[in-house]
Parts: C-alpha cells; sequence; structure tokens
C-alpha cells in the first residue's frame, strides 16, 4: 500500500489534456495582416486594452534600463570573449 492507502495496479498512463495559446497573436494571414506597430505602439489598435506590459506600447524606465544593460553586457561579452580568445591563439602560436 502507498501513503493513499490504495494498492497500486502496476499500470501508468497518461491523461488527454489541451492547452491553448495563442502564439498567432490570432492576426490574419500574412496578406491581411497589419504590421506589428498597429498594435504595438501608443496610440495603436490597443492603446486603451487593460493588460499587462505590452512592448511598443508601454514604457517603463526600469524595464527598458534593464534592456540595455542586457544588450550592453551581450556585446561586451562577445567583445570580451574574442578578444581572449585572439590572445590565447597568439600566445600558442608563438610557444
Amino acid at each position: 500500500m502507498d501513503e493513499a492507502g490504495v494498492d497500486f495496479s502496476g499500470r501508468n498512463g497518461f491523461v488527454e489534456t489541451t492547452m491553448d495559446w495563442s502564439v498567432t497573436h490570432m492576426i490574419a494571414p500574412r496578406e491581411q495582416a497589419l504590421d506589428c506597430g498597429a498594435c504595438h505602439s501608443r496610440d495603436g489598435r490597443l492603446e486603451g486594452l487593460e493588460a499587462p506590459y505590452m512592448p511598443g506600447r508601454d514604457r517603463s524606465g526600469l524595464v527598458d534600463l534593464l534592456g540595455w544593460l542586457a544588450v550592453l553586457a551581450a556585446i561586451g561579452g562577445f567583445a570580451v570573449h574574442g578578444a581572449v580568445r585572439l590572445v590565447l591563439s597568439r600566445r600558442k602560436r608563438n610557444a
């Protein structure tokens, strides 16, 4: 017996589940679709929508700052990584 007080039958399986994801933004086909700025801008079609933060429409100084810091960190990391590889490869050639 297990914690539930029931003997385990030895069988297990899957339960059918569903999940809805609006990955496509529920927009029209490419030929009829609007550009991103039609909705994701301050005066766009969704300006009055009471929703969570929407990129392009809403502004947050902290979110913008963190975003730019992430971009600069990625560029800096790329530059440092490249410089270290260059220095190490030259040392290897001269050794």
